[in-house]
């Protein structure tokens, strides 16, 4: 029972600035997770494929990206302790061109068929998080970006390559190596 303890403390956590619910009821649900565990740089769910799994994130990180012209752009970055899914392709049950690979090992929770309230919880906090990018993309600079990032999730600084950050917050690699410099000075 200690694995469930602990993955439905990690889950209280993350969710009590959305919804209290009690620690009981996450080591419940916790003990209905699959563990699925992926090395660095291995796919997760592959582009033309239907995302299944919405995915708890106990350690490591993941990446979204889509391929383009010999390049690919990173869509969402998400370390231990959040959520990770294509959840567009999650929710309609249809494949899409976004892939998902592990950043660094990384185990993951997953369930594919949850509770109403959990589920809702999910999405709402995905929704939450997709949202506010799309909004700094529009209204922020590549600077702020940037510091915004770095004060609110300084750990992807030593867990995520640069140039998966570069993509993440929509500049180059050289950009961002230029903006770096700037602000060190």
């Amino acid at each position: 029972m200690t694995q469930y303890t602990d993955i439905g403390k990690q889950l209280k956590n993350t969710f009590d600035p959305y919804i209290n619910v009690d620690l009981k009821l996450w080591e419940a649900f916790a003990s209905k997770l699959q563990l699925r565990q992926f090395k660095k740089n291995e796919i997760i769910k592959e582009t033309g494929q239907t995302e299944h799994y919405i995915n708890f994130i106990a350690s490591g990180s993941i990446g979204n990206f889509i391929a383009g012209k010999g390049s690919e752009t990173c869509i969402s970055l998400s370390v231990a302790n959040s959520f990770s899914s294509d959840y567009y392709s999650f929710l309609n049950q249809k494949p899409s061109i976004i892939y998902s690979r592990a950043l660094e090992n990384s185990e993951l929770y997953s369930r594919s068929a949850m509770g109403v309230w959990i589920g809702k919880a999910i999405a709402e906090q995905l929704f939450m998080q997709r949202q506010q990018i799309q909004i700094d993309l529009l209204t922020l600079t590549a600077e702020e970006r940037y510091l915004k990032l770095l004060s609110e999730k300084p750990e992807i600084f030593q867990r995520v390559s640069l140039k998966h950050i570069a993509s993440y917050i929509g500049v180059t690699a050289e950009s961002l190596s230029r903006l770096r410099k700037n602000i060190s000075l």
